[in-house]
């Protein structure tokens, strides 16, 4: 993944992420092993050591804690983004993590990279841990996304569009069907990454395409080179523009966000 073109706006801080067991243990020492082939993200593993059931190293300037919890994660936590996580087999739904009966926290501690970097080492980290045994869903609460692991390990690994399967892996794109019976889309993620959340109150757009599109768009909008202001118009196509507004989310404890408002009917 090409970091460089995602330049964040804070750091430090833990960044945290959860493996969800099948059973009540996890392979500890399978995992140190990995972790000890290196490197991770281009930085080399050090001080690599387990302590009263936990796996610590460092990776540059990051503490790195791997601790296995003898329960299952709060289902309350995990209800909402099971039911409506979509890149889910039909076979495995999300919902079936509620079977799930103990847990794995790995926090990154302390670094100073941007977040951007961090987020990229954390997700190489689980995809390490994603097909050891009994590990069959991972959260990432930034997101309040519940991913499967199999496609975890594929979108950490991509070469051909990396930006948008990080994105996919970091934020949710969630699409919300209005009282009119048009969508709309809103993110939850983009703020742990130094950037607005963001919110399409209703676009003229199916689901899958208006949330490839929105993917697309945040990627435009996280580019160091791109300058879009209050008030800007952009899109992807002449046919295809929206205006730009900073302002409160539709939910208050959101803060400000980033609304984009659909100029016209979208024509294909």
């Amino acid at each position: 993944m090409n970091v460089k073109k995602f330049v964040g706006k804070i750091s430090g801080g833990p960044v945290i992420a959860a493996l969800l067991m099948e059973g009540d243990s996890f392979p500890i020492e399978a995992m140190k092993q990995r972790i000890a082939r290196g490197p991770i993200g281009g930085r080399t593993p050090a001080d690599i050591k387990t302590e009263k059931g936990f796996l610590m190293f460092t990776l540059g300037d990051d503490l790195v804690a791997v601790a296995p919890m003898p329960a299952p994660y709060p289902w309350s936590d995990l209800e909402g983004p099971c039911a409506t996580s979509w890149m889910w087999p039909k076979a495995t739904p999300a919902t079936t993590m509620r079977r799930h009966r103990s847990h794995v926290i790995v926090t990154l501690l302390n670094g100073s990279s941007d977040p951007i970097k961090r987020r990229h080492l954390l997700t190489q980290i689980l995809k390490l841990a994603a097909d050891l045994p009994g590990v069959i869903g991972i959260f990432w609460p930034e997101a309040t996304v519940v991913h499967f692991p199999p496609l975890f390990i594929k979108m950490a690994s991509s070469t051909e569009n990396p930006q948008v399967s990080m994105l996919c892996l970091w934020a949710d794109f969630r699409v919300v069907r209005n009282p009119d019976q048009s969508f709309g889309l809103f993110t939850t993620g983009l703020k742990p990454l130094g950037h607005l959340e963001l919110e399409i109150p209703s676009i003229s757009m199916q689901p899958a395409e208006l949330r490839q599109w929105a993917m697309n768009i945040v990627t435009y909008l996280m580019d160091p080179k791109t300058n879009v202001k209050n008030g800007d118009t952009i899109g992807i196509s002449a046919q295809q523009q929206l205006r730009v507004r900073h302002v409160p989310s539709q939910f208050p404890e959101r803060g400000t966000v980033m609304r984009l408002e659909q100029l016209g009917h979208f024509s294909g």
